[in-house]
Parts: C-alpha cells; structure tokens; sequence
C-alpha cells in the first residue's frame, strides 16, 4: 500500500499532467514579440535540439507516447555534443518526465517507473554543470517526485533529497514560475503536518501567474533556455480550482476558457476539466 504522503503525491502528479506549448502557437507569439538573432544563428546541433524539444512540446500536448519517444530518440545523440549536452539532457529528463505521467494515466506502472529512473538519471546528468540553475534543480525535483512515488523502496531517501532540490531551486530562481509551480503543487498536495494546505498552495500557486506573465513579456536571452508552462497553467488552474472546497467553479471556468483559447488541442483540458466543469 502507498502511504498517505505518496497517495498525495501521486494524486498532484496526475493532476499536474503537464502540456506545452510549442513554437508557433499563441502562446509562444507573446512570448516572443521580437526576433531572436541568436535561434536564427545556432549551429546544427543547438537548431535540431530546439527542433525536436518543440515536437516533443506538441506530443506532450496530445499526450502522444509515439511522439514522445520519437523525441527521445532524436534527442539521445545531442546528449554527446558538448555545446548542448546540458540542455540535451534537461529536455530527456523533461520528456521522459511527460511520457510518466502518460503512462500513469493508463495505470502502466512497470512502464512509469522505468521512464521515471530515465528521466532522474538525464535530470541528473544535466544538472552535472548546471549546478546553479534553478530550472536544472527544478527539473531534478520534478523527477525526484516521480521516482519517489512509484519507487516505495527508496521514497524515504528520494524524498530527503527532494527537500534540498526544492530549496536550491527556490533559491537560485525565486522568480522562476516553474520553480514556483513545483513549490506549489506540493505545498497544495501536502498535509498541515507536512507544512502543506490547499489554501496555502493555492495562494502559492496564484503567484506563479504573475511570473508568467513576466516572463512572456521578455524575449528570451537564449532560445534553447525553458520557456515552457505558460498556456498550461491555466489548465492546472482550472483542476485546481475545482478541487478546492467549495468549488470555485468560476474561477475554473475562466481558466479552462483561457487555455482552450491558447491551446484549442490542449486534451487534459478537454478531456479532465471540462467534463467536471459539466457535472
């Protein structure tokens, strides 16, 4: 049996099936008002990571497992060439990290945990020579939830360790809002006990959409740097809101409304939120 901190856990991943957007979208227009010479001018090895990040954002998004893996494989031979091998491993964690959450969807646990130890092991591979970035740290935490959850023989010791991920993340990027959502879900997800609460993680949660916004109204400095959680967040919203109690089914709605106007394909949205918000 899980205990009741894994139940938790499991529950928050599920709910925060992530979905991105891709280049190309509405989304990523506002998050670029201006050009970026520097994607323009990457070299084939930086050009063909931006390209299959965004086609695993896309799979991701229709929570496609072939386009996942598809990805990984086009991704796997970056993670040898030095001027990308940091992102090249971040986006495997990353992609791997979305092929669990699929794989939990359709209760595949055999296949989840193989995919969570990938994705820990790139995470970690990644965050080799980026020590002092808070979305490397981030992505560690992300997949230390994953593994922590499916793996109850090691839970104890992957969750120590989540505890010191989270705080670097946090502190190497206190305005990063994927760092804010991670620091959010668990706070959301976690008893009082644990120092958690729905009401304190939703207060939590609601600063990450400032820093969203910030962040689309700034080009950004480096375009294979994470962008990603932008038009999703207002999918999580919607879950969120519905969770609470009461309901805030307004609330919810608004969210959902603003995520389908962003990503009209964004299937956790159809498929999860919007029959709840029916009921």
């Amino acid at each position: 049996m899980y205990t009741r901190i894994q139940l938790i856990l499991l529950t928050a991943m599920l709910f925060f099936l992530p979905a991105i957007e891709p280049v190309g979208s509405r989304t990523r227009a506002r998050e670029e008002k201006q050009p970026r010479p520097a994607a323009r001018e990457a070299g084939p090895s930086r050009a063909m990571l931006i390209e299959v990040r965004n086609l695993a954002y896309d799979a991701n998004f229709r929570n496609d497992q072939a386009g996942l893996r598809a990805a990984i494989a086009a991704i796997e031979p970056l993670a040898v060439k030095p001027e990308v091998a940091s992102y090249a491993h971040y986006y495997l964690a990353w992609t791997y990290w979305m092929l669990v959450a699929s794989q939990i969807e359709e209760k595949d646990t055999a296949a989840a945990l193989e995919s969570a130890a990938r994705a820990l092991g790139h995470a970690r591979a990644g965050l080799a020579n980026r020590g002092a970035d808070s979305e490397f740290q981030t992505m560690l935490a992300n997949t230390l939830v994953a593994n922590g959850i499916l793996d109850r023989a090691r839970f104890k010791e992957l969750w120590a360790e989540l505890a010191t991920v989270r705080k670097k993340a946090l502190a190497l990027g206190p305005k990063n809002p994927r760092a804010v959502v991670m620091d959010a879900g668990i706070i959301y997800w976690a008893p009082a006990d644990q120092g958690g609460g729905r009401e304190k993680g939703l207060a939590r949660w609601d600063q990450a959409a400032r820093l969203f916004e910030d962040e689309a109204n700034v080009p950004s400095a480096d375009p294979l740097a994470p962008r990603w959680g932008y038009a999703l967040y207002y999918g999580w919203s919607a879950n969120m809101y519905l969770s609470m109690s009461p309901p805030l089914t307004s609330r919810a709605k608004t969210a959902a409304d603003t995520a389908l106007t962003l990503r009209p394909d964004f299937w956790y949205v159809r498929e999860r939120v919007l029959p709840k918000l029916r009921e």
